[in-house]
């Protein structure tokens, strides 16, 4: 005889309520610090990767640092440091680092992934998809076409 609960009803009904957690937003959370251009630390969360996002290196990192990744950096600290910000999840919520994957959300709805990159201190990542990937390439057009941030001195490619 079988308990209940153990049936495979129940673990349809398990998996159903997983999925669905994982699409939902998290609660908001404290920045308690800016990593780089792209990576942050949320209270309750841990380490944060940025989806989407590709900022250049900032000195004293595990690589050498890249042309405005200093200025990625602070960037991303005066729009976050300190700020409480919400999460959405988009596929899988952990890279190969462990690091939590997420869109950041600032209390006035701007998406801090998207105002990197219209600022001009961070690229598309275009190695993966996500869902917001169109939004992303028309920032990058925008800080293109203005010549912000690190394509103050480059052509726009088209």
């Amino acid at each position: 005889m079988r308990s209940r609960g153990q049936g495979p009803a129940w673990r349809a009904w398990l998996l159903a309520l997983a999925l669905l957690a994982s699409a939902q937003p998290a609660a908001a959370q404290r920045v308690r610090q800016v990593i780089d251009g792209d990576t942050i630390t949320v209270s309750g969360v841990g380490v944060v990767r940025l989806i989407g996002v590709d900022a250049p290196e900032k000195t004293g990192g595990y690589r050498d640092s890249e042309p405005f990744g200093d200025a990625a950096a602070t960037f991303m600290r005066r729009l976050l440091e300190g700020h409480t910000v919400r999460l959405e999840y988009d596929g899988d919520r952990k890279d190969q680092y462990n690091r939590t994957l997420a869109y950041v959300f600032l209390e006035d709805g701007r998406l801090a992934n998207v105002e990197i990159i219209r600022a001009g201190y961070a690229e598309v990542y275009r190695r993966f998809d996500y869902r917001r990937k169109p939004d992303f390439f028309a920032a990058e057009r925008d800080a293109k076409d203005a010549r912000r941030g690190m394509w103050a001195t480059r052509k726009p490619r088209r």
